[in-house]
């Protein structure tokens, strides 16, 4: 009987030690986790579970989440209640739960809502994640101003469903840490926990390289450049622009990994690059495009234009998504809800904006209740969907 038990015992321990494996290897990727500078930012700034940190006033941080609430609920109400139901019903069974979002700054939260059941989110924009380590170091008045300026940022994300590029782009300096602080606002928003909070580069064949403690301290006095001419300089150092944030549902099940990558994805940048080989690794992918400056129109980000109409299985997007030429020509149909009469940047109209216009006028008129990215030139929502033909 004894060595049957400890037979039992030793299958029950494999079985366990393999489900570990297989639903959490990233715990042994490597590098450094800064998992309790996450939870500290998800008490504290994004108003989530758990005690608060030691020096932090209980008075700032009650009155910092009774503001943050308000805005919290009107993006349940306006968002959240209309969406998530009309995204059930549109994804279509078997879609890839690998989910790419370019030009996807502050975008976890949307994400989730449109990909409910993902796997793995990774979100593109010129911004970094963030140092994690600040605001623990700020004096009360100081973390006060802090988070009423992200307060204003995040507010305006969940007024709207949109993130300003001023508003982001702010971040990318001060106590806040930019990206990240989105991200756990999202996963308070929508009752998910942080597990695990990484930093990394991208090598030039595709593959991740988690930065361990001591690479991180080489790189403390490198700030970050900005990424693009017209943006802004971090004041962080550069070893926390990329992260790997795990999460899971506050009541348990798998974790889902968000990756967040600071690279400008214009050809310049993009082509050839070790980005663009990660992406290609996925394989098929689901993607969400919004609020992405119609950048997608244009010649210069063809990379991008092609690597989506290549991988992609089915995409949710505003009107800075793909134009209908280049998604008829790759084989793709495209669904349109709400109306488009024009660009909601006046200086992006020409052609594009008429066949994006004409492609609106060919189909029979869906509502869609909530804003989705941009509205349109005189504020009607609108999206697009799609799919293979």
């Amino acid at each position: 009987m004894a060595s049957n038990g400890n037979t039992f015992n030793h299958i029950i321990f494999s079985l366990l030690t393999a489900t570990f494996f297989m639903c959490c290897s990233w715990a042994h990727a490597g590098g450094h986790d800064f998992i309790n500078e996450a939870r500290a930012i998800y008490r504290v700034v994004a108003c989530g579970g758990g005690a608060l940190p030691g020096g932090i006033d209980a008075a700032v941080i009650e009155d910092h989440c009774s503001r943050m609430g308000k805005n919290i609920e009107n993006y349940r109400f306006n968002f959240i209640q209309k969406a998530a139901p009309f995204m059930a019903a549109s994804r279509p069974g078997g879609i890839p739960r690998t989910i790419v979002v370019p030009f996807g700054g502050g975008d976890l939260l949307p994400a989730i809502v449109v990909y409910p059941e993902a796997s793995e989110i990774t979100t593109i924009s010129l911004e970094g994640a963030g140092d994690p380590r600040r605001f623990l170091k700020a004096n009360r008045q100081q973390l006060r101003q802090a988070l009423e300026e992200y307060r204003l940022n995040v507010g305006f994300m969940l007024m709207t469903n949109d993130s300003s590029n001023a508003s982001i782009r702010s971040l990318e300096r001060g106590l806040i840490p930019n990206q990240l602080a989105f991200s756990l606002t999202a996963l308070s928003i929508l009752g998910r926990e942080p597990v695990s909070l990484k930093f990394f580069r991208v090598e030039n064949d595709g593959s991740i390289h988690y930065l361990t403690f001591e690479e991180i301290a080489e790189l403390e006095k490198v700030r970050g450049q900005r990424l693009k001419g017209s943006w802004i300089d971090s004041d962080f150092s550069v070893a926390y622009r990329n992260m790997e944030l795990v999460f899971r549902k506050k009541a348990g099940g798998d974790s889902i990994i968000h990756r967040h990558i600071a690279f400008n994805l214009d050809d310049k940048h993009l082509a050839g690059s070790g980005v663009l080989r990660h992406l290609e690794k996925k394989g098929n992918v689901s993607v969400m495009i919004k609020g992405a400056s119609y950048l997608l129109w244009f010649d210069n980000f063809s990379a991008l234009r092609n690597y989506l109409l290549g991988h992609m299985a089915f995409c949710i997007s505003d009107s800075t998504g793909l134009l209908p030429k280049h998604a008829s020509n790759a084989g793709f149909k495209q669904t349109t809800y709400g109306k488009f009469t024009g660009a909601f940047l006046e200086d992006e109209g020409g052609s594009n904006a008429s066949a994006m216009r004409s492609l609106f006028e060919s189909q029979p008129f869906r509502p869609l209740p909530f804003r989705f990215g941009y509205s349109d030139i005189h504020g009607a929502n609108h999206l697009i969907i799609t799919r293979p033909r």
